[in-house]
């Protein structure tokens, strides 16, 4: 399954250095190694477009992100939901990312994006990696805007992809619009991508999509909406909606998309869960605001009007107290005797901010129909890991474990796709939506990155409760035309690239 979408066949697929030199019957020709897939899937190495390993800080602890070498991914895109780990004009600007990574620090060592990316390779990672520029990242890195127009221009000119946004975290104005169209005209101009986090995934999902489609239609920059989901069931009639918006823009000519991830339970961090107003500035500014007595009584009483859930959404991580974790608020609210809305300002002061949560809070229906979407793409919306980081206590997403997977082998045969339409939404939509021109499609000249898998034991293992578990079924991953998987083992050395974008 080559990744155009065409029907599955059987060919065999020559590699010479890191590219694919030729596919068809090459019966008679010699290789210094042959490996034997007959009966197995070979496909593009899949892509993961909305991928957090950078400010999770695993891209550096655990550099070989194993986690995502056994689903079959060869490229990840960082820089996502507005935060990015460059450019950095002062590094004390990134101590706002200790609210996501658990146990360790990201350790600094540059200014530049070039810098950045020298430090990735001189480290050596296990799979291909881009970065976007985060539009947070360059507010705390630059007082006005012609300073964070300049620092957006020399990333792109070293090799950024584009520009993501975080609207859950910063307030929308006409002025704020004007600064972010201005700094599209950046990524414009460097045919870079637009990602955007949308505002509200609740109660104002259709105008925070209708926020997102005026961005891209004003910039005219293409533009991908990270894991769509509606959250809660008052939102979930408006899915529909969304979609049909996304479809008269996109039938108007706006380049609009979005990926998601193959799951009904959220993975957030707790801080997200503050009113829009409480949650903007520093991590010390926050938790300064929430000890506040009469600024926590306001936050409390909007917290009250949010439908909360309490008994559906569970502890996944915290920083300080451990003992939280795998408890859903409402029981740690029985056993404490405090309401859920206070509690959530206690266990935000405890931790330092850094707690996340899983909340069973999406649509079956509405999963189902944003997969079957033509432009939709698959991604995990999470982090590389390997199974001894539950040594530290907290549980991680599943799909940081089994994404792809999950989404090949049981989710796209209930949205009734071909397995050649779903390899499409993993390897070549994301590709094209990035920019990446000779990957995502198994053609001659293209850069072999590459799976092969097993058609019925390809499948995701990890689970809320227990993630940590590999997924299965993976016999070979090959990136750049080095084996980074071969007979169902890994390879020691690590194969990844850094990818710039050439402009």
């Amino acid at each position: 399954m080559d990744g155009a979408g065409g029907e599955p066949y059987v060919a065999d697929l020559g590699i010479s250095a890191n590219r694919i030199e030729k596919i068809g019957n090459l019966a008679g020709e010699t290789a210094d190694q042959i490996i034997d897939a007959t009966n197995l899937y070979v496909t593009p190495g899949f892509i993961d477009i909305t991928n957090h390993s950078d400010v999770y800080g695993t891209l550096f602890s655990l550099p070989m992100q194993e986690s995502f070498l056994w689903q079959g991914v060869t490229t990840i895109l960082l820089g996502n939901c507005g935060e990015s780990l460059a450019p950095v004009s002062k590094r004390e600007s990134l101590t706002e990312l200790e609210r996501w990574t658990t146990g360790f620090s990201v350790p600094i060592n540059w200014n530049s994006l070039a810098e950045y990316y020298d430090n990735i390779e001189n480290l050596g990672v296990g799979l291909n990696v881009a970065t976007l520029v985060g539009q947070e990242t360059l507010k705390r890195n630059a007082k006005t805007l012609e300073e964070r127009i300049f620092l957006l221009e020399g990333a792109m000119k070293e090799g950024a992809w584009g520009m993501s946004s975080n609207f859950s975290f910063a307030e929308r104005s006409s002025a704020a619009d004007d600064e972010i169209i201005a700094l599209l005209k950046v990524v414009k101009k460097y045919g870079g991508l637009y990602k955007i986090h949308l505002k509200d995934e609740g109660k104002n999902f259709l105008p925070s999509i209708s926020a997102a489609v005026f961005l891209a239609r004003a910039s005219e920059a293409r533009t991908v909406i990270s894991h769509l989901k509606a959250i809660g069931r008052d939102a979930w009639k408006d899915f529909e909606n969304a979609l049909k918006i996304f479809k008269k823009a996109q039938s108007d000519g706006v380049d609009i998309t979005f990926d998601i991830f193959p799951y009904l339970r959220t993975g957030s961090a707790l801080v997200s869960f503050l009113p829009s107003w409480a949650k903007i500035g520093a991590n010390k500014e926050i938790l300064k605001m929430i000890s506040d007595k009469e600024i926590s009584k306001k936050t409390i009483n909007e917290l009250k009007s949010a439908t909360l859930h309490a008994d559906r959404i569970l502890i996944a991580s915290a920083f300080k107290d451990k003992s939280l974790v795998g408890k859903t608020l409402e029981e740690i609210s029985k056993h404490s005797g405090m309401p859920v809305e206070e509690l959530i300002l206690e266990i935000l002061k405890i931790n330092e901010l850094n707690a996340s949560v899983f909340g069973k809070t999406l649509s079956g229906g509405n999963l189902l129909r944003a997969v079957a979407e033509q432009g939709g793409m698959i991604s995990s919306d999470g982090a590389g890991y390997d199974v001894d980081f539950k040594h530290f206590g907290d549980l991680v997403h599943p799909r940081s474990f089994g994404a792809f997977p999950r989404f090949f082998s049981v989710i796209s045969g209930k949205a009734k796709i071909s397995l050649a339409e779903a390899v499409v939404k993993m390897t070549s939509l994301p590709a094209k939506a990035l920019g990446l021109k000779d990957r995502g499609i198994l053609k001659p000249k293209n850069i072999a990155d590459i799976a092969i898998f097993h058609p019925e034991e390809f499948k995701d293992q990890a689970t809320y409760g227990n993630p940590y578990r590999y997924a299965s079924g993976l016999r070979a991953l090959i990136i750049s035309g080095n084996l980074a998987i071969s007979g169902g083992k890994l390879a020691i050395k690590r194969h990844g690239l850094v990818l710039r974008k050439k402009n």
